[in-house]
C-alpha cells in the first residue's frame, strides 16, 4: 500500500509533499494548515481527527464559518434544473415524440414538464445525504449541505429539508428570501431542517 503524503502551508504557499514520519519532525502546531496529497482543500491540523491523533495534537471540530451566498445557491439550483430537464427529455419527451399520436404530442409534452419537479426533488434528496453533500450544481460550485456543526446530514434531515424547499416554492419564494436577512444565509428550509450550505475554505 502506497504511503500517504501531505502538503502543509509554509510562508503562505503549499510545501513539497511530506511523509508522516517527516511531518513528526516538523513539530507542527494545531493551527497549521495541512492536507493529504490529492485532496482538494487545506484544513487546520486540529480539524483532522485521524491526522491530529497520529501527530499527537488535540482534535477540535471546527464549526462552519464560510457560508454559500444565495446567488451561488441559485446558480447551483439552475444547474440542477438543467440536468433534471435533460432527464425529462430522455425519459419523457423522447418516448412521447416517438410513440404518442401526433395530435397529442404537444399536450403530453407540456404535461410531462411536471415530472421535472420530482426528478429534481429526488436528485437533491439522495445526493444531499450522500458523501457528495449536494446535487451536481453544488458539486460544480464546490458548496455543500451540512448540519450546523458541519457534519453530513442524514436521510431524514435531507427529506425534511427538501420538503421545506418545495414549500418555499409554493410560498412564491418567500421562504428563500429569509436567507437575505440571516448571517448564515439560511433559507426557511435550512431553518426547518437545521442545516447550512457552506463553501470550501481555500488557501
Amino acid at each position: 500500500m502506497e504511503e500517504k503524503r501531505y502538503l502543509i502551508v509554509q510562508q503562505g504557499k503549499p510545501s513539497k509533499p511530506y511523509s508522516l514520519a517527516e511531518l513528526r519532525l516538523l513539530h507542527l502546531r494545531a493551527s497549521d494548515f495541512i492536507k493529504e496529497e490529492g485532496t482538494a482543500d487545506f484544513k487546520e491540523l486540529r480539524e483532522l481527527p485521524e491526522l491530529s491523533r497520529l501527530l499527537e495534537v488535540e482534535y477540535q471540530a471546527a464549526e462552519p464559518q464560510y457560508f454559500a451566498t444565495l446567488d451561488v445557491r441559485l446558480l447551483a439550483w439552475a444547474i440542477d434544473f438543467f440536468l433534471a430537464f435533460a432527464v425529462y427529455c430522455i425519459l419523457v419527451l423522447v418516448p412521447i415524440l416517438g410513440f404518442a399520436p401526433p395530435e397529442q404530442r404537444m399536450t403530453l409534452a407540456l404535461l410531462g414538464l411536471i415530472s421535472i419537479i420530482p426528478i429534481q426533488f429526488f436528485i437533491s434528496l439522495f445526493m444531499e445525504c450522500s458523501k457528495y453533500q449536494g446535487g451536481p450544481g453544488k458539486m460544480v460550485l464546490r458548496i455543500k449541505v451540512c448540519d450546523v456543526k458541519g457534519s453530513p446530514i442524514s436521510f431524514p434531515k435531507s427529506l425534511l429539508r427538501n420538503i421545506g424547499k418545495l414549500l418555499g416554492f409554493l410560498s412564491l419564494g418567500l421562504g428563500f428570501l429569509l436567507g437575505f436577512f440571516n448571517r448564515k444565509q439560511q433559507c426557511w428550509h435550512d431553518k426547518l431542517a437545521n442545516t447550512l450550505v457552506i463553501k470550501d475554505r481555500l488557501i
